[in-house]
């Protein structure tokens, strides 16, 4: 006599939810990581073999465009690990790539902080959120990127770009990308702050 498949109630057995570390968006984000190490090998004390620099500069860019893409398409929610992990790994990205300049190239160090001025305040900040459950459970901050966030990042590989190739635009693109980065910071923390005085007033009373 053969085995049934279906629950004693006659309805079929649920089925254990899919993971969304492993999913094709999450998997992207991860790669800008690696992406960032390899930078340190490819980059040379001169501006003049820049291909593969700006290969790498690429593709991370290309990553973290369809890691969106896929993510809406997947219907993937952005409560989801994804919608911390993708900022996080831009971040990583950038600060590999900034140490790989800074130490090949002797860049400025203002130069570098303008670059990577929200990071600075940013991931801590972020890392602090993710791993402390109490400070979760009073705020809720959204890690969805934001149109001024979006902008920031935009900004910030142009002026990666830009030091890259020692253009003479290097200043103004790094000081563009430190205010748009700042307005999307405070962007952030205004979000957190309306959304947590909405969870207050909808929560019910004890």
């Amino acid at each position: 006599m053969a085995h049934s498949n279906q629950h004693p109630s006659g309805s079929p057995p649920a089925r254990a939810p899919t993971s969304t570390w492993l999913s094709a968006p999450n998997l992207l984000s991860l790669c800008r990581v690696p992406l960032g190490v390899a930078f340190w090998f490819v980059i040379d004390s001169t501006p003049t073999h820049i291909v593969w620099p700006f290969t790498i500069l690429a593709a991370a860019g290309v990553t973290d465009v369809l890691d969106g893409y896929l993510a809406r398409r997947q219907g993937i929610s952005s409560s989801g690990g994804g919608s911390w992990l993708d900022p996080i790994c831009d971040k990583l990205f950038v600060a590999l790539v900034l140490v790989s300049i800074g130490w090949h190239r002797h860049a400025p160090l203002l130069l570098m902080a303008l670059i990577v001025g929200r990071e600075l305040i940013q991931l801590p900040v972020s890392l602090t959120y993710r791993f402390i459950p109490a400070l979760r459970h009073w705020l809720r901050y959204d890690f969805t990127a934001s149109p001024l966030g979006k902008a920031g990042t935009v900004t910030q590989f142009l002026a990666l770009a830009a030091l890259l190739i020692d253009h003479p635009a290097v200043w103004i693109m790094a000081t563009i990308t430190f205010v748009v980065g700042m307005a999307a910071l405070v962007d952030y923390l205004r979000r957190a702050v309306l959304l947590a005085r909405q969870r207050q007033f909808t929560s019910p009373p004890r």
